[in-house]
């Protein structure tokens, strides 16, 4: 505050200052006055000051003291003086026929509808200056319109108008229709309703529902009762109509409007929610009007607020502080006295004792406060210990932005679970909604050995499993068969529809192109037996798969199964029978008991642990056990005269049972028939293996019985600091790292060049078969007749259709034979046909139950692409071909693949042999 300032002190000042603030602050919500039963927002008083001396100085330096105030109060500060020349700058003649009744209020509401609370504007006066507006306007005059229709033009008018500077824009069309064919569509509907009796369309004035509501059922100033509608209340208001209405009410009415629109400023609830802008109004709005009198408008407007105040009953947040001069006084035309302002704390707490009385009596007097100011003391001019007049804070709830961080904390907290499963989901590739995309799906998200993945099956691309291209692509074209094959039937129904479940595992924690690769060429077999099947000439049942993942390694593979397999088979008859299985162990063991028990034919494509068809009745297993693979082991050791035979494996008992019984069986064979034998162990990876270059072990056979994930390591481990290859052994492995061998990415590794490898083969003859097969016709000397010929030209398709689908490199199919993986499932899908046609033969045509199909299969004798399997004589293929396969350089990865030594049948009982049981 600068010296300069003059702020007139005078005895009673201090009091004066007091009551004033008193009257600043706005009672909380739950506020209950001591006189009155009156909860929260109190009546406020009309504050007249009589001044003996000029008041200009003390409503001067009380604006200077709520302009300091921080946060500041809403206020505003008018010389009544110049509110003539104000009104006539801001509306000259044309822009608006006729003055504003009431000039004052005119530049009040303008002053006011600048004023911000925060970063709010107060309010714009809505209802006020549409009063206004229609009192200032004459109703367009067109030929052959009726005043209605220039009503409604007129405000439409003013839905286009700004209000804040006088200007009109009329665009009110615009700004609601904004193009022509909506305005003619718009108006065709109006025509329309209107000539179907609802007139009403016609009538619609945009943007104006909360006003008009309020002037005809709001309010009672100006008997809006003798209107019909809005639109005749709002006619009575223009020039040439409003000259014969009372003007005294419409007076009342601009006052009353000017209120209401601070009351809905201050309004702390709508209907029965809490509005959070009113709670942030925490000071009524003291509004200083000095100098006013008789002639300039004062007393009249300080009359009508008293009028409109008494007979609404109505509260409203205005603190209406005007000051005059003594002569002439206000305080003798109402018959007042004015107390001193030492006695103004008293003299309100009186005025709120007798407000009830008075304003029932709708006394002209009944708002007012009057005070007599005495001359100011001439030598102290500064105001000591006057309040601070600064705004209440605002309650935290009710600041600006401060529910809506609520709302978002919560949001966030509530939806953080919802966004990580989804992230989860998305990692997974897994389908967010499931089932509820459709009901072929049914997905959940599992833990995996520390790694979260998608479980569950899926029969259409809504969801599909793992995340190698190859993979996913080849699951794609399956659904697309699975489509197919569902269109087929609908065409015609005569075809039975049978669905067979490919359960395996389609989810590892790291990128493993090996087991991606094998459980491709499983799904790639299955849709080669599938496009086969379902042909639009055939009249031989139609095949649809279902693809199931039993998470890395099968760890989850049981827990699928009773969460969301078990309920597929109940509802889904069409389902006969259960392929893949991926490895032996006990997740896999607890898989085949309880599909067993549930009557599912299964068949394992490429388990061999011997104890597996002791598990269920129901289970069948194309490639030969355990017990013949030991057996083909220790044939091949005789055959070549090895001297000894080293096992090495990994740590055992560690949930692997197929690795178990392997080595068990295996060591077994070797000692009952003489053959010299060791098995070691290594603990933390084959790197311990010591290497087999250092003494000449060339006589000797070492076998691999491990996983493809452990077999590069192996071979180098094996190789290790060898000048001298010929002193190497040989290197036999077991079936499960046919997939390494697949791969030409886990070939390719310097240290193996040169190294001699062969290992056991689930499909040797389909191998043999070579790079003719992948041309579309076998190699003549494997004489695989027409099942291997079927197989071959279907792969050739398949394969340039594989090559162009735009798959990367490392995803393409590279090596030149045809892969064993996807012969046993190819051939597996084609043993559960052929047993769903002999079923048929013997139902007369009925489609047959999974359990019956598991009885064909008991007497099946199959002619398949990898060989003949007799399930007649066991329910495991153990007379079938068993091969060992050898690649002289396993980093070429263009070798062919040689027979070594092969037992069990081949194609026919005729089929020429080498002496090592190799076709010839």
């Amino acid at each position: 505050m600068t010296g300069s300032r003059t702020e007139p002190v005078f005895p009673g000042l201090q009091d004066l200052l007091e009551v004033i603030h008193g009257l600043c602050d706005r009672p909380g919500f739950f506020y209950r006055s001591k006189t009155e039963e009156v909860v929260g927002d109190q009546p406020l008083p009309l504050l007249y000051l009589e001044s003996e001396a000029s008041p200009t100085p003390f409503l001067h330096a009380l604006e200077h003291k709520l302009d300091e105030g921080r946060p500041a109060i809403p206020h505003a500060y008018v010389d009544v003086a110049s509110v003539g020349a104000e009104v006539d700058k801001r509306w000259p003649p044309e822009a608006r026929e006729t003055p504003p009744l009431l000039p004052l209020l005119d530049v009040l509401s303008h002053r006011l509808a600048e004023v911000h609370v925060g970063t709010e504007r107060l309010t714009r006066f809505d209802h006020y200056r549409l009063v206004d507006w229609l009192t200032s306007k004459r109703l367009p005059r067109k030929p052959g319109r009726d005043d209605r229709a220039s009503v409604i033009e007129l405000l439409r008018q003013w839905t286009g108008k700004t209000g804040g500077n006088g200007e009109e824009l009329n665009r009110a069309v615009d700004a609601f229709i904004p193009n022509l064919v909506t305005r003619l569509g718009l108006g065709l509907v109006a025509w329309v309703g209107s000539k179907a009796g609802f007139r009403w369309l016609g009538k619609r004035v945009p943007g104006l529902s909360r006003e008009s509501k309020w002037f005809m059922r709001g309010q009672n100033f100006a008997l809006p009762n003798h209107s019909i509608e809005f639109l005749g209340f709002a006619e009575r208001l223009t020039l040439g109509r409003r000259e014969s209405e009372n003007e005294e009410q419409i007076k009342l009415l601009l006052v009353h409007a000017f209120l209401e629109d601070l009351r809905i400023a201050f309004r702390r609830r709508s209907r029965f929610l809490p509005r959070r802008a009113g709670w942030r109004r925490t000071a009524y709005i003291p509004v200083l009007l000095d100098g006013v009198t008789k002639d300039n408008g004062g007393w009249e407007l300080l009359e009508l607020i008293n009028d409109v105040r008494n007979e609404t009953g109505e509260l409203d947040p205005l603190l209406v502080i005007a000051a005059s001069s003594v002569q002439p006084a206000l305080s003798q035309r109402l018959g007042t006295t004015p107390v001193a302002p030492d006695e103004t704390a008293e003299a309100l707490t009186a005025w709120r004792e007798e407000l009830p009385r008075k304003r029932q009596m709708l006394a002209p007097d009944a708002r007012y406060l009057m005070i007599r100011l005495p001359f100011p003391d001439p030598v102290r001019n500064k105001w000591k210990a006057a309040p601070a007049f600064r705004a209440a804070p605002v309650r935290w709830l009710a600041k600006s932005r401060r529910l809506e961080a609520i709302i978002a904390a919560v949001a966030v907290v509530l939806l953080i679970p919802g966004f990580v499963t989804a992230q989860n989901h998305v990692q997974a590739n897994c389908s967010i909604l499931g089932s509820a995309v459709s009901p072929g799906i049914s997905t959940r998200l599992m833990d995996v050995d520390g790694n979260v993945e998608c479980l569950g099956y899926s029969d259409n691309s809504s969801q599909v499993f793992g995340s190698n291209e190859r993979l996913r692509w080849t699951q794609q074209a399956v659904f697309a068969q699975n489509e197919e094959a569902e269109r087929l039937y609908d065409a015609d129904p005569a075809r039975p529809l049978v669905s067979l479940l490919y359960f395996s595992s389609l989810t590892h924690k790291d990128s493993n192109p090996d087991a991606d690769h094998s459980r491709a060429e499983e799904l790639e077999g299955m849709l080669l037996k599938q496009r086969q099947q379902n042909d639009r000439s055939s009249s031989g049942p139609l095949l649809r798969i279902v693809v199931a993942n039993g998470g890395a390694k099968m760890i989850r593979a049981h827990d699928v199964l009773t969460d969301m397999l078990n309920p597929l088979l109940e509802k889904d008859p069409s389902i006969i029978g259960v392929i893949g299985l991926d490895r032996s162990v006990e997740q896999t063991r607890k898989v085949i008991t309880s599909l067993g028990s549930l009557g599912v034919p299964t068949i394992g494509t490429t388990l061999t642990e011997a104890s597996l068809p002791k598990l269920s009745t129901m289970y069948f297993q194309l490639i030969p056990g355990n017990v013949r693979q030991a057996d083909l082991v220790r044939r091949y050791a005789q055959h070549v005269s090895a001297t000894k035979v080293t096992i090495h494996h990994p740590k055992l008992q560690q949930d692997d049972v197929y690795l178990d019984n392997l080595v068990a069986v295996l060591g077994q064979e070797l000692a009952r028939s003489g053959v010299p034998f060791e098995a070691r162990e290594w603990a933390g990876g084959p790197q311990e293996v010591p290497s087999q270059c250092v003494e000449d072990h060339s006589s000797e056979l070492v076998f691999f019985a491990g996983r493809e994930e452990h077999f590069g390591e192996f071979l180098q481990a094996v190789g290790r600091n060898c000048y001298d290859k010929n002193r190497l052994p040989r290197i036999l492995a077991d079936d499960a790292i046919i997939r390494f061998i697949a791969q030409e990415a886990s070939r390719k590794r310097d240290a193996l060049a040169g190294m001699r490898v062969s290992y056991v083969s689930m499909a040797g003859l389909v191998v043999l078969a070579g790079k003719s097969c992948v041309d579309g016709k076998p190699d003549a000397k494997v004489r695989g007749g027409l099942p291997l010929d079927a197989f071959c030209a279907g792969y050739k398709k398949l394969a340039v259709e594989i090559q162009d689908s735009g798959l990367p490199r490392e995803d393409k199919p590279a090596k030149p034979w045809p892969g064993e993986h996807m012969a046993v499932a190819y051939d597996a899908a084609g043993l559960f046909l052929d047993a769903v046609r002999n079923a048929q033969a013997r139902l007369a045509g009925h489609t047959p139950h999974r359990g019956a199909i598991g009885g064909e299969l008991r007497e099946l004798e199959f002619f398949g692409a990898t060989g003949r399997t007799n399930f007649k004589v066991s329910r495991v293929g153990e007379t079938r071909n068993f091969t060992i396969l050898e690649i002289a350089d396993i980093y070429d990865f263009e070798q062919q693949p040689t027979c070594v030594f092969l037992t069990g049948d081949l194609y026919g009982p005729d089929s020429p042999r080498l002496p090592n049981g190799c076709p010839a």
